[in-house]
């Protein structure tokens, strides 16, 4: 069998499984799928799942942070300056060789403004589904290697 068709069989699979467990678990699903394509789009192999986890979680991070100064500072009718202030970090952050993959970073912020927590518990969700979702991503592309090997 082929790579590409070993990867697809290898994704179908862990995705359904995904979707099953991390729904009864109360996961956010579309969060780990994001991270997921983060860990191919990163590179894959060990790199490409470090550089994934490291810079989806540091958006999560200045969401949260974000956040917290909006609330605190009572400042919601300036809540896009902040989040202007948010995208420069996590661009300058870049300079950082684990944190050096932009789009990851900006993902993990997304799903983390898109699930909107409000508590630390809420953040923590979003936290698992991330890492849950770069480490399917790595299972999956050592699952396809396994399999193409063997055909």
């Amino acid at each position: 069998m082929d790579m590409l068709t070993a990867l697809a069989l290898s994704i179908g699979i862990l995705i359904a499984l995904w979707v099953k467990v991390g729904t009864m678990a109360s996961l956010l699903v579309p969060a780990g799928i994001v991270a997921w394509a983060c860990f191919f789009a990163a590179g894959g192999k060990i790199a490409g799942l470090q550089k994934t986890i490291a810079s989806t979680l540091s958006g999560l991070v200045w969401v949260w942070l974000a956040h917290a100064v909006i609330a605190a500072m009572h400042m919601d009718s300036f809540a896009w300056i902040i989040i202007g202030v948010v995208g420069f970090f996590l661009v300058l952050q870049s300079k950082v060789p684990i944190l050096s993959f932009i789009p990851g970073a900006f993902c993990g912020a997304a799903v983390t403004g898109w699930a909107s927590p409000s508590t630390p518990r809420g953040y923590l969700m979003v936290a698992v589904a991330l890492i849950a979702g770069a480490v399917l991503g790595y299972i999956s592309e050592m699952g396809a290697g396994m399999i193409a090997k063997k055909a």
